[in-house]
């Protein structure tokens, strides 16, 4: 079960760990995973890595693992301004909760406060939690000395954004898992107009894809054209 906090918080069904391309996060990979089947001590993790680098896929990819194994997760995307503090009294001990773009509510006194209690209610229970940010904790200008500290002690890991040579081989995959072949000449289409941001780049997949869907198309340069002119 998803636990949504009755809040409009709705995972991106293409978000898995099977279609996150490493790169150069296998050993972050490797330890999500074995965060994910508790083949680890950590309770706390943190993750952190600039715009488009993958964090929010990851965190969600984690809740859906684990809920798709009958744990309880909570996904908390902290950007969105409907996301409020007061999530703490629908928390359950026993939940892993994923909290996602932590820098948009470090320094804010009221949400670290209701982290802290987040952090605090965890680990006295059975509970975990996943933290990702665009810095390390001791970069982020919190202002409750035990909340810096607590998640200083985390099992932090950096984020590696795609480099070059990754983006054909990442979007094939992403393709792949949505049952999509990408021919050469499109993947080249794409990277010779579109930002190295595997945001933008996998939302345009997405877009192609349901938009080749609809019209009963293959996705071919001629259709991405008409999306162009949207």
């Amino acid at each position: 079960m998803i636990m949504q906090l009755h809040l409009p918080i709705r995972l991106n069904d293409v978000m898995s760990l099977d279609n996150f391309l490493p790169g150069d996060n296998k050993e972050v990979i490797s330890a999500l995973n074995n965060w994910i089947e508790n083949r680890t001590s950590g309770r706390v993790l943190f993750l952190f890595g600039i715009g488009g680098s993958g964090r929010s896929h990851l965190l969600q990819a984690v809740c859906r693992s684990i809920s798709g194994s009958g744990g309880l997760s909570v996904y908390v995307p902290a950007d969105q301004s409907d996301i409020t503090s007061d999530l703490i009294s629908q928390l359950d001990p026993s939940a892993t909760v994923c909290i996602d773009d932590f820098d948009c509510i470090a320094g804010d006194i009221g949400w670290e406060e209701s982290i802290l209690e987040v952090y605090e209610r965890l680990v006295s229970g059975s509970g975990r939690l996943l933290i990702s940010a665009l810095r390390p904790p001791l970069a982020l200008s919190m202002v409750l000395p035990d909340l810096e500290s607590r998640l200083a002690a985390a099992h932090i890991y950096r984020i590696h954004a795609l480099n070059e040579e990754d983006f054909p081989q990442a979007m094939k995959l992403r393709a792949r898992k949505r049952g999509l072949e990408l021919s050469d000449d499109v993947i080249d289409y794409i990277l010779r107009r579109a930002p190295r941001d595997s945001r933008y780049i996998f939302s345009l997949l997405d877009r192609a894809d349901e938009a080749a869907f609809a019209s009963k198309r293959r996705l071919t340069i001629p259709l991405l054209r008409d999306l162009e002119r949207e």
